[in-house]
This record gives C-alpha cells, structure tokens and sequence, in this order.
C-alpha cells in the first residue's frame, strides 16, 4: 500500500503539467495522445480503488480533473485500507507500476524533467519479478528493451516495460 500511496503522488504531480499541454500531445504511450493517457489514467485509478475497497466511482468531472479527482479518492482510501490482506497486494502492486509508469510518460509528454521518487523506483525494480514475469504482456506493457549503459535505476525501471528515457533526460 505504501507503494500505491506513492506512485499515486507521482502521478498527481505529473498532473500539474498536464493540465498545461495540448491534449493531443503524442505519448510515449504511441497507440495514445495526451488526453486518451491521462483518460486512461482515470479510469484505471477509478477501478483500482474500487477493486481495493468495493466502492463504485463516482461521476467524473472534465479535463485533467477526473484523473486528479480519482488518485485523491484512491490515496484518501489507502490508509483505512488492511495492510495484511493479499487480496489487496495483489491489486495494489501492478497499479503501484501502471501509476508510476504513466506519471513518467505523462512527464515525458509535458516537458516535465521531475525525475520519478528513487525510493519508489528501487522498490519497484526489486518487485518486478512478482510483476512481469511469466505473464503475457499484451496489452498489459510494452515488450521489454535492454537497459543503456550505464544505466541508473529509473532507466532500468523504463526499460523492463518497455521505454527508454530520451537522451540527456
């Protein structure tokens, strides 16, 4: 849970910029603009507090603010949330990837050189295996790419999902 918690502020910080960028910005997400992401972003945000505690989403209100809107909803439910129950873990560590994933493209898009929290990336690097291995990545992510050399955490992260930094990011 207290990877969704910060995964969640990484992508409600990628949101600030968002708001301030043409919407139909190219993505490193390709088959995707500026606005299908952070749609995406919702939705996806929406539905995993709503796997983690029951509770439908509401209406959505327009522009970047459904997306803000649902990562408050999901970071106000997290600590009210049982630490214990591997029901839950199950939900909140892929969604811990997708947000931080998708904060970092949505940065990518806006201009934005906010690096990604190196506790979170570390955290993530090293639970990847739960994550990626053995599943059919369709859809899910992208096919993984070999890191650069050297290459720092986050460039690791990127690239076992299957996206590269752009040089001298």
């Amino acid at each position: 849970m207290d990877l969704l918690a910060q995964a969640t502020g990484a992508a409600l910080d990628s949101l600030r910029h968002a708001a301030l960028t043409d919407p139909a910005a190219p993505t490193p997400c390709t088959r995707w603009n500026l606005a299908t992401l952070v749609r995406h972003l919702a939705d996806s945000t929406a539905a995993t507090r709503e796997l983690l505690t029951g509770l439908p989403p509401g209406p959505p209100p327009p522009g970047c603010a459904p997306a803000r809107h649902e990562l408050h909803r999901l970071r106000a439910t997290l600590p009210d949330l049982p630490r214990d129950a591997a029901r839950l873990h199950a939900i909140a560590l892929p969604a811990s990837y997708e947000l931080t994933l998708h904060a970092w493209d949505i940065n990518r898009t806006t201009g934005c050189r906010t690096p990604l929290p190196p506790t979170l990336v570390e955290a993530l690097l090293a639970l990847a295996p739960l994550v990626i291995d053995g599943v059919d990545r369709t859809d899910l992510f992208a096919a993984p790419l070999p890191p650069p050399h050297p290459a720092d955490p986050t460039d690791r992260l990127l690239a076992l999902f299957g996206r590269r930094a752009a040089p001298g990011a």
